[in-house]
């Protein structure tokens, strides 16, 4: 497929570095967002040069087949280790914008795009330079802005504390006076931040109000209603994610470590990383460790039958833009105990889950501690947050965020041809 089967006045442009409809969130992200822009126009996106091009056509479904084209971006040997590499990640990622925005800016001059949109990676540092293209440009949306809390350090060890303050004094920088972060979103016709926490961090930056959507959104059928939980049986907690420092799994263990007797509980904890030996030493220190089950990560769709199987879901991420792990739980009809906090209060309603306050680690672990107690003797308050999760569920469909991205479209499209 070459850029002349596109129809040249409906042509857009997207920016979606990672695009795949099976594999990690920011695929997933990439691909719904380019299957919705090309049910109206036909969209140019430029992906990694690691997109499998062949099964990304196999993949289209046939009514939208011709109105798509992936242009894959490929870098020299330098930027491709980079991008491999997590810590210059960045680096490489700004090549790849850079090239990226040169390729567009060619495939304009030939044949104009109506508008442009960088859909992911969904981070706020780098967003390219789509507004010189000239068309209306939208990035987002896009998060990322939010810290570590620093009453929590002592959650973590020392090179992941060093880490999360380091991360922290980059961010402030990054969003209070950084040139290119500044230029990026001032210039561009719109901006969508991941939840509220980051259009306030980043809003003083923009020439016009940054609207809110969540970045991630759900492909899966939702789960019919869950069976009343039965009251003799231990309360199944899931947990999961990556074990990484700034998901603070240890607030979880803490507070199963304070229940009173009369509580059974079960966690399982799904996921790998770098913290997970230490995590198991805290959970034998605190003498629960017969009531954890460490399963190694599955796949993206084998991990779905774990949110099923369990009656609470609890998230206890420090930092995260929004935490898919919501979204499968919602799906699942899955109750959410979660911090009050950056995208998850975005997600999290009195409806489907409890909030928890993040004042102290002492006062969060209390409050944890304090909703599994309830949850495990109210099995119909339970029932009634089961039967909410799906209807919040829906809120967060794919098909949910179609029609309110296409009336975007159409709006900037219109304002840019008067």
């Amino acid at each position: 497929m070459t850029e002349r089967n596109l129809i040249p006045q409906q042509r857009m442009l997207m920016i979606a570095y990672s695009v795949h409809p099976n594999k990690t969130m920011e695929d997933r992200n990439g691909w719904h967002r380019a299957l919705q822009a090309a049910r109206e126009y036909c969209v140019v996106v430029m992906c990694s040069s690691e997109s499998e091009l062949a099964e990304l056509y196999k993949e289209v479904p046939d009514p939208l087949k011709g109105r798509i084209e992936f242009v894959p971006i490929r870098l020299d040997r330098f930027g491709e280790y980079c991008l491999s590499t997590e810590k210059l990640f960045y680096v490489g990622y700004r090549k790849w914008l850079r090239k990226a925005n040169r390729e567009a800016l060619r495939l304009h001059g030939k044949e104009p795009f109506l508008l442009s949109h960088l859909v992911s990676l969904c981070g706020y540092r780098e967003t390219g330079n789509l507004w010189q293209l000239g068309c209306p440009s939208i990035i987002g949306p896009i998060g990322g802005t939010s810290g570590y809390r620093m009453a929590y350090l002592g959650l973590v060890d020392c090179f992941g504390g060093i880490f999360e303050v380091l991360r922290n004094v980059i961010n402030g920088y990054q969003t209070r006076i950084s040139f290119r972060v500044r230029e990026s979103i001032r210039k561009s016709t719109l901006v969508i931040a991941a939840n509220s926490s980051t259009r306030n961090d980043l809003q003083h930056f923009a020439a016009n109000s940054i609207r809110v959507s969540l970045e991630t959104g759900i492909d899966y059928p939702i789960e019919s209603p869950k069976s009343m939980r039965k009251s003799e049986r231990p309360l199944q907690i899931l947990w999961a994610g990556r074990l990484r420092a700034w998901k603070a799994l240890p607030l979880l263990l803490h507070a199963v470590a304070k229940l009173p007797a009369d509580i059974p509980v079960m966690v399982r904890v799904v996921g790998d990383g770098k913290s997970e030996k230490c995590w198991r030493k805290l959970a034998t220190k605190l003498r629960i460790e017969n009531r954890i089950e460490w399963i190694c990560r599955p796949s993206y769709r084998e991990s779905l039958r774990y949110y099923r199987e369990a009656d609470v879901f609890a998230f206890t991420s420090l930092r995260d833009t929004s935490g898919t792990g919501l979204l499968e739980a919602l799906t699942a009809g899955t109750p959410i105990i979660g911090l009050n906090h950056q995208g998850a209060a975005d997600i999290i309603t009195k409806e489907c889950g409890i909030l928890i306050s993040v004042n102290s680690p002492r006062k969060t672990i209390e409050a944890f501690r304090d909703a599994i107690v309830c949850l495990s003797k109210d099995c119909k308050l339970l029932k009634e947050l089961s039967d909410g999760a799906l209807q919040r569920a829906k809120d967060f469909q794919w098909s949910a965020y179609e029609e309110p991205m296409h009336v975007l479209y159409r709006k900037l499209i219109r304002e840019s041809q008067t």
